[in-house]
């Protein structure tokens, strides 16, 4: 029987951790390469997702007003019938849960050009938000993450907290948990799905309320870390997180919006502002757009937004370029010594 792979990140090893975070515009108005299994062609866009997960009897609201809610919060009002019981039944929260269970099912599964480039990057992590498997058919062409043997033999989970021997298993929130990969080079690279991943409804987060327990999760994580011991003794910090992650590395940010409802991300963006570890960098890749509240808010949170010249409207040249230019970077990053 071949021996689980496990890993483990020590950030003194070579030098920051070169950390690409992606999002649903790597899977949106793509080829697949690999077609999904299911047959499904495109990946649901957001309007497709919300009438899967909607209750019968939910409160109807316009495109404007679901343009001016914050998702996690209008998630809520779709989630319960009207008028809404002062308490939720166990009933209608297991059928809550089996209603995200049918919607998760009806995502593509399939890669496409833009998710296979990744490999070619040079990466050491890949946090994503998406929940479909479409990033591990790009790394496992053919396999089944669907499949718990599949998922279970490319695992790692660094959790610190032990019981028998083994490492806590996680299943709501996935702070230590992923899977092991190879780049195109051969070097290990880590995928993390931040937000929860569809084979397991109890893992994905949409509802402010699971927002706001991971945020909690992510703000005792966060405090746990000793800044002056690792600003002074880097060499001793060894990282189990995808928040730690995120403090120490440095961060690629391509085909994620980064909407003002992540506020889990926000939270991290302004504390690795604030108490960063050396020079690591935010860089945020978008079409240039001086009006874009989104950009605006980037700068201020000490973001690097790379104009990678690309023709307006042209995805395709615009992700090619994004991934000359992050490839770029990353072999620069790493040739820097901390």
């Amino acid at each position: 029987m071949k021996k689980k792979p496990v890993f483990s990140f020590n950030i003194n090893s070579s030098c920051r951790p070169q950390v690409l975070l992606i999002g649903n515009g790597l899977e949106r108005g793509c080829a697949p390469t690999i077609p999904d299994p299911k047959g499904v062609t495109e990946q649901l866009s957001w309007d497709e997702l919300v009438a899967a997960i909607s209750v019968d009897g939910c409160v109807q609201l316009s495109k404007e007003e679901k343009n001016e809610l914050p998702f996690p919060l209008m998630y809520s009002l779709l989630s319960v019938p009207n008028p809404a019981p002062v308490s939720l039944t166990k009933n209608m929260l297991e059928e809550e849960e089996n209603r995200l269970k049918a919607a998760m099912n009806k995502l593509s599964q399939s890669s496409n050009w833009r998710l296979d480039a990744l490999k070619s990057l040079g990466a050491d992590h890949i946090l994503t938000t998406n929940y479909s498997y479409g990033l591990e058919q790009s790394f496992f062409p053919g396999k089944d993450f669907f499949n718990s043997k599949t998922r279970s033999y490319s695992r790692f989970n660094l959790n610190p907290e032990i019981k028998d021997g083994k490492p806590v298993r996680e299943i709501n929130y996935r702070m230590h948990t992923g899977y092991l990969a190879q780049n195109q080079d051969g070097s290990k690279v880590g995928l993390w799905h931040i937000h929860g991943e569809c084979s397991v409804s109890r893992s994905v987060v949409l509802g402010h309320d699971r927002y706001g327990r991971l945020l909690s999760r992510i703000e005792k994580l966060c405090d746990s870390q000793n800044y002056f011991a690792v600003s002074k003794k880097p060499e001793n910090v060894f990282i189990h997180s995808w928040p730690e992650l995120f403090l120490y590395g440095d961060i690629y940010i391509v085909g994620f919006g980064f909407h003002h409802s992540e506020y889990d991300l926000w939270w991290l963006m302004k504390r690795k502002q604030r108490e960063r570890m050396g020079t690591g960098r935010v860089y945020f890749y978008e079409q240039p757009n001086e009006k874009s509240p989104i950009q605006k808010m980037m700068r201020a949170h000490g973001a690097e937004l790379p104009n990678v010249g690309a023709a307006l409207n042209d995805y395709d040249d615009f992700y090619k370029k994004t991934f000359d230019d992050i490839a770029k970077r990353i072999r620069l990053n790493k040739a820097q010594k901390l």
